[in-house]
């Protein structure tokens, strides 16, 4: 069961907990962390938008513009929104910070992928993914002993690593128009800042935490893109 206060203790000295990790009921605490994210960290976040709109212009939200290859596949785009985009950021992010040498090669070689899908045709990308997962996973495998020590000893940076760039990643959501909007950047994206150390906590809390974090990622990613695609259905 999701413990806020355990949730608060652990941020302050975040630790490796290998094999003790918990058990609970995957579905109920998916839910139940979903539904208090989405209150506390909501309330906060809305609260704070309304604030800044009294006083500046803020940047432009692109986080769910449907792009215009999907415009005539909206279920296309509902279904890399709800679903495969959850997955791969969880993948790269939380899947890792359980060590084995599987988790840190396709975290790394997923990222790559992507990285290369984005200079490149989807050939390259999958021949980057391959190659580097065979690598790390090699290296991983044969230095394991180094690795997992490694992640032991330095658990807590990679553990505040991981939840704030998962955060700073969402900065590419917004179309900065000002140069003073830049300074809010850590109040915009404090709602995707917060979800991560959430998220991150909950991998590594419970026994089938990835499973839990792609479940809650899907809820609020499922929500968000359903009331964007009713918009745009209904012409707004």
């Amino acid at each position: 069961m999701f413990n806020p206060s355990e949730f608060v203790s652990f941020l302050k000295k975040p630790q490796y907990e290998g094999f003790e990790r918990k058990y609970t009921n995957v579905l109920f605490t998916a839910i139940k962390i979903y539904l208090l994210a989405l209150l506390i960290i909501g309330l906060i976040s809305s609260l704070s938008t309304i604030i800044l709109r009294t006083f500046i212009h803020l940047p432009i939200d692109e986080t769910l513009l449907i792009p215009v290859t999907f415009k005539d596949h909206l279920w296309n785009y509902f279904i890399l929104v709800a679903f495969i985009s959850p997955l791969l950021e969880e993948v790269i992010f939380r899947l890792s910070l359980v060590f084995s040498p599987a988790n840190i090669s396709l975290s790394i070689s997923t990222l790559t992928a992507l990285i290369v899908h984005k200079i490149s045709n989807g050939i390259y990308s999958i021949i980057a993914f391959i190659f580097i997962y065979l690598l790390i996973n090699q290296l991983a495998f044969i230095y394991k002993s180094n690795f997992q020590s490694f992640w032991s000893k330095n658990f807590k940076y990679i553990f505040y690593f991981l939840s704030i760039l998962f955060g700073l990643v969402h900065i590419s959501n917004y179309n900065f128009l000002e140069a003073y909007q830049y300074f809010i950047i850590p109040i915009l994206i404090f709602p995707q800042l917060a979800i991560g150390f959430i998220l991150s906590f909950t991998r590594i809390h419970y026994k089938k935490g990835f499973l839990i974090c792609f479940i809650i990622h899907v809820l609020m990613n499922m929500v968000s893109v359903s009331i964007s695609l009713l918009e745009y259905s209904n012409g707004g």
